[in-house]
Parts: C-alpha cells; sequence; structure tokens
C-alpha cells in the first residue's frame, strides 16, 4: 500500500505545482495589462499646453470667421489673448464696433467689460462669443482642471491613431458640460472633439490643427493654429484661427478684476 501511495503522490505534486505557476503568471498579468493603460489626466495636461493651457505667461491673437446659411450679419472677429496657468484676458480687436471690448476670465469665473459699461458684468464661459464659438473657447484650455477624465478607447482620426477620453465637467462655471476627446497618440495634441449635452446629446464638433510652435525653456512645442468649430445640427462652422504666439511675463494686475475698467 505503501508503495501504491508513493507513486501516485509524485504527479499530484507536479500538477499542483503547475497550477501554482499558472495562477502566479496571471496574478503578475493583471496588474501589468492594468499599467498598459495610459493615464488620462496626464494625457489631458499635456494637450492643454498645445492650446494655451499651464504656461506662466502666453500672449496669441485669434480670428474668427462666420460660415453657413445664416453667417452673413456675424463680421470676423479678431481678438489678442494673454493668459497665465490661472488666467486669461481677451481683447476685441476687430470689428470697430466691438473694439476694446475685454473677457477676463479667472480659475471658472469670468467677467466682460466694454466701452460703455459702468463696471465688469459677471458673465459664463458658455455665453457665445460669435457663431458657434463659445466665450469659453478663446480662452485658455485648462481641461486638466475643469473635467474629470476617463479613458475610453484607442482610435484612428484619419491615419493617425488617438487616445479617446470622456470628458465630465467638475462644474456649471465650464464651457460644456460633456468631451469626447480625441489626443494623438504619436503627437500627444488634441485633434478632435466632441461637445455634449448633460444627457449626451452632442451638440458641436471641433477638429484641430498646430501648424503654430512655441519654444519654451529651449524645447519647442506645438501650438494649435487653427479649430473648426460645428453645429451638429445644422451647417453653421465658426473657424479660429491663431497667430503671433510668443511667451512672455504677465503682471498679475493685468488680470485683475477692478483694473478691467
Amino acid at each position: 500500500m505503501s508503495c501504491f501511495v508513493s507513486t501516485f503522490q509524485a504527479p499530484l505534486g507536479r500538477r499542483q505545482a503547475l497550477a501554482w505557476t499558472l495562477w502566479g503568471s496571471l496574478a503578475l498579468a493583471a496588474p501589468m495589462a492594468q499599467a498598459a493603460e495610459p493615464d488620462a489626466e496626464q494625457l489631458l495636461r499635456a494637450a492643454d499646453q498645445a492650446r494655451g493651457g499651464g504656461f506662466t505667461g502666453l500672449i496669441w491673437e485669434v480670428q474668427a470667421h462666420n460660415s453657413g446659411s445664416q453667417a452673413e450679419d456675424q463680421p470676423d472677429q479678431r481678438l489678442r489673448i494673454k493668459a497665465t496657468a490661472q488666467a486669461s484676458l481677451a481683447e476685441v480687436l476687430e470689428p470697430q464696433s466691438s473694439k476694446g471690448s475685454r473677457l477676463l476670465q479667472v480659475e471658472r469665473n469670468m467677467w466682460l467689460s466694454k466701452p460703455g459699461l459702468k463696471k465688469p458684468v459677471a458673465i459664463s464661459p458658455r455665453q457665445r462669443l460669435t457663431g458657434q464659438a463659445a466665450i469659453g473657447d478663446i480662452a485658455a484650455t485648462n481641461y486638466a482642471q475643469d473635467y474629470q477624465a476617463r479613458y475610453l478607447r484607442q482610435e484612428d482620426v484619419g491615419d493617425e491613431p488617438c487616445h479617446v477620453l470622456e470628458l465630465s465637467a467638475n462644474s456649471r462655471q465650464t464651457t460644456y458640460d460633456r468631451i469626447t476627446y480625441w489626443i494623438s497618440v504619436r503627437r500627444g495634441v488634441a485633434v478632435q472633439a466632441d461637445f455634449l449635452s448633460l444627457s449626451g446629446k452632442k451638440l458641436k464638433s471641433a477638429q484641430f490643427e498646430y501648424g503654430n510652435s512655441l519654444s519654451v525653456g529651449g524645447k519647442t512645442l506645438l501650438f494649435v493654429s487653427r479649430m473648426a468649430i460645428a453645429d451638429a445640427l445644422s451647417d453653421a462652422r465658426t473657424t479660429l484661427v491663431y497667430s503671433r504666439i510668443r511667451a512672455q511675463a504677465l503682471a498679475s494686475s493685468e488680470f485683475d478684476v477692478g483694473n478691467l475698467q
């Protein structure tokens, strides 16, 4: 009997060892698979930079042009933007009828000042600037602060592989409630966005181009050159063209609402 038991236990021991080895491999593979998913917040912070977010001081100009069947009575606008990591100031340069109007954004608060107003008026970044562009669209982008990001998947936009993120607003003081955001795997910049209502209804979409560059700290970074915003239900379209980008130290007093008169 002892001889029978001895010959039976040997293969059982080998099977147990194999099972433990397989279990250990699976246990190690699980965290490795989880670690392979990109960090959505890190992707978002990097993409913000190419749209003016996170810098200590930047200046650029943006030209807004509307097209579509109802765009005839909407003149082009040109604005100068000054931005820091937490604030931005937009001044209207054209058309003449709006020249001198200024839009100040500090964190999630925004004010409008224009000739004839006795004091600045608090406004929402969701208010329309012109055509399909909201006021928040022309301010420095700080999605990493304003939205909670969740990684969805990877897919191509045209022939460019992209990370796809779902962004959910942290408050009602953001430009949009929800955004589906496509970020280039290779370049680290946003190439496409769908702007959604709280219920998930698509309101607008946007395409981005990066023909500009910016030198900061010895590095050359891509910077947005064009943002085309299209209405989801009509042929209305607004194109924002960015130019004259430069890094420059900016005084904090420029972003003081008390100096907005």
